[in-house]
């Protein structure tokens, strides 16, 4: 769909969705996975649902686990009314595309994610789910959603749902609750070869772009 760019609105008039900035100490509970699921389910509601199915990944798996399997025709439906606006531009033959994409705040708080405030004035970023820097350089990542990625996934659930303090005041695993960047790169390991393997997928997809002809940049 080619569209005029001055249909385009100012990224403020977009309704984002975040968890925000808490103070330190912060520990996270059951009760603030039980906002952050029903914030998602809300987000999931709105016409941004199509950007999180398109993106893939573990961001798939979450808008799937919002809206069920019966949503998923519908991403096949065309663009939102929130794409032109706020979603991705392709410029090709003097045309500009659209199509539905995430802000990047939209995929940190897909991944409930909070940011922490130090006494240092810097913030410790740590989520519920792995953000897709962590997801993308992990064992999981193999180009779709296999079950592997799928007993995980439960087992995750089930241990945020088992593992996690109901009391404020008491300790949480950090290994069930939210966890920084670097913790998500420990925790999903897992086969090293994986990633050797996607990163020459990716270079032979690029190679392979790279010689057809009418290019979309």
């Amino acid at each position: 769909m080619a569209v005029a760019p001055d249909f385009q609105r100012p990224l403020a008039e977009l309704h984002t969705y975040t968890l925000g900035h808490r103070p330190s100490p912060f520990r996270a509970i059951y009760t603030d996975y039980v906002v952050y699921e029903q914030l998602r389910h809300e987000f999931m509601n709105r016409p941004r649902a199509r950007a999180a199915f398109l993106h893939g990944g573990l961001i798939w798996r979450l808008a799937l686990h919002s809206l069920g399997f019966d949503h998923l025709p519908s991403v096949l439906d065309g663009i939102s009314p929130e794409a032109v606006p706020f979603g991705l531009l392709l410029c090709s033959n003097n045309h500009m595309y659209y199509d539905d994409g995430l802000s990047e705040e939209e995929i940190d708080f897909m991944c409930g994610t909070y940011y922490v405030h130090q006494a240092q004035g810097t913030d410790i970023v740590t989520s519920w789910w792995p953000r897709p820097h962590a997801w993308n350089v992990s064992g999981l990542n193999v180009g779709f959603w296999s079950a592997r990625c799928e007993d995980w996934f439960q087992t995750r659930l089930g241990n945020i749902r088992e593992g996690v303090s109901r009391e404020r005041l008491s300790c949480t695993n950090d290994t069930n609750g939210p966890m920084t960047s670097t913790q998500w790169k420990r925790s999903l390991k897992f086969n090293p070869g994986t990633v050797k393997m996607m990163q020459n997928v990716s270079a032979a997809c690029y190679d392979f772009m790279a010689r057809v002809p009418g290019k979309i940049y």
